[in-house]
């Protein structure tokens, strides 16, 4: 009964509310900055106040446990409406990638036969192309820069609140690896250097004052203290590098004074922030330092075994999509989780078949990927994110010197930062993180679909 109401319900927010919202906001393009404002600042929610789940199954360890609905979404689609029946500047024609990633996930789907349990895979078709809503609002919703302003705005706005949110959290509530609103702080991390790159371009350049400048250096403070209090090594990594590469460029542009005012603010926040949480991220280092003394391997490198095992038994179309919890453990996926009992059994544990009934997922994205949808799927994926890459790095040249150009440029490093990160994190399997990079990945597309008709 409660699946039935969730439909109806998601019925009227789809069917109903989505186009009456679209042809409300048709005329009113202030409106639109502000909806697709919230739909980035939804991100930072918890899950539960943004979404809902059919069919939900809370036992699967998969990526997917249900057929989402999604505030987002039905932003989204309220966006894709207005576009299309307002005549607000927003140019014809095809959108770039659209068809691409609808590909991958056409190409990922025929994993559905011969998988564990297709009804899984069904689920993560449903999430993964209904994506492709948010993708082509992000890409019909810019425009200008005008339109940009707002998106930065809004994720330097929602970084401000989570840095508050998880100062309060270290030092009120006691939390030691801070996670904010998200499910776990490699999440949250990832989320906060990917926001905070777009916000430092706008920062470094002296067309942007006032409110929004000052917004920008709040935003981008609380994204290195969000990520200094959850105690990833690879988020701070990429924070750090990803800044120093915009600030190279900058000064490579041509030194000013915003630059030089900008560069010196960040390195004495760098100091500041570092102090304060120090202690927590050497207990983090020296933590991981003794555990990989008792270990050769640890289990990231084994659920990667049974990630190439499972690629070698189906090498075009894989095991399954969202079917890696399946088959990596007992009692259906016995030859997988096989694997993981030996390294277990080599460390002196005592095996029990129900100890291996819900094994976790491998922690790379790109092992996700080949063993559930195969050299199709992983392969057609890539094809997508270098081609954001390729639309990043063509759209910060061209229109360098602009402010378009300069978040072009945070988008080329972020992208390629993520992208390099998925080796080790399946980040972008969560609802809130996929939703995020896609709606980045999109402007990236509404960048290349201006370029191509020369506005």
């Amino acid at each position: 009964m409660k699946d039935l109401i969730k439909m109806l319900v998601a019925l009227a927010l789809y069917g109903g509310l989505a186009p009456i919202l679209g042809g409300w906001l048709a005329p009113r393009r202030l409106w639109q900055r502000a909806v697709f404002a919230g739909m980035l600042v939804l991100t930072i929610m918890r899950p539960g106040n943004f979404m809902m789940m059919i069919g939900s199954i809370e036992t699967y360890r998969g990526h997917t446990k249900g057929y989402e609905i999604s505030l987002i979404e039905v932003l989204a689609l309220a966006l894709l409406f207005a576009v299309r029946r307002g005549s607000n500047g927003s140019p014809s024609g095809r959108i770039p990638g659209l068809g691409w990633y609808l590909l991958w996930c056409g190409v990922s789907m025929l994993s559905i036969f011969g998988s564990y349990e297709p009804t899984y895979a069904l689920m993560a078709m449903s999430r993964f192309a209904k994506g492709a809503i948010i993708f082509a609002a992000a890409a019909v919703y810019l425009r200008d820069e005008k339109d940009l302003r707002w998106a930065v705005g809004a994720l330097a706005g929602a970084l401000f609140h989570h840095g508050l949110l998880c100062l309060k959290m270290r030092l009120l509530d006691g939390s030691w690896q801070v996670k904010g609103w998200f499910e776990h702080q490699n999440p949250m991390a990832m989320w906060c250097y990917l926001s905070a790159l777009p916000v430092l371009a706008l920062m470094l350049e002296p067309k942007v004052k006032g409110r929004l400048f000052w917004l920008c250096v709040a935003g981008y403070g609380g994204a290195g203290l969000c990520i200094l209090l959850s105690v990833s090594r690879a988020a701070l990594a990429a924070y750090a590098v990803g800044s120093m590469m915009l600030l190279l460029a900058a000064w490579l542009r041509g030194p000013n004074l915003r630059v030089t005012m900008v560069s010196v603010m960040g390195a004495i926040g760098a100091v500041v922030v570092l102090v304060f949480a120090l202690d927590s991220f050497k207990a983090r280092l020296n933590e991981v330092e003794q555990s990989s003394e008792v270990v050769e391997e640890d289990l990231r490198d084994i659920l990667n075994k049974q990630s190439a095992a499972m690629l070698r038994a189906s090498p075009l179309t894989g095991i399954g999509w969202n079917n890696f919890g399946v088959a990596n453990s007992r009692p259906r996926g016995g030859e997988f989780s096989e694997i993981l009992e030996e390294w277990d059994q080599e460390r002196g544990f005592t095996i029990y078949d129900e100890n291996y009934y819900a094994n976790p997922l491998t922690e790379s994205l790109y092992w996700l990927w080949l063993a559930e949808t195969g050299w199709l799927g992983f392969g057609s994926f890539i094809v997508f994110a270098v081609m954001t890459v390729w639309w990043a790095l063509r759209n910060a040249w061209q229109r360098r010197g602009t402010l378009m150009g300069a978040v072009a440029l945070s988008f080329l490093i972020g992208l390629t930062i993520c992208y390099s990160h998925g080796t080790v994190e399946r980040i972008l399997t969560q609802t809130k993180n996929l939703s995020h990079w896609l709606m980045l990945a999109g402007m990236v597309a509404g960048m290349e679909r201006l370029r191509r008709v020369g506005r």
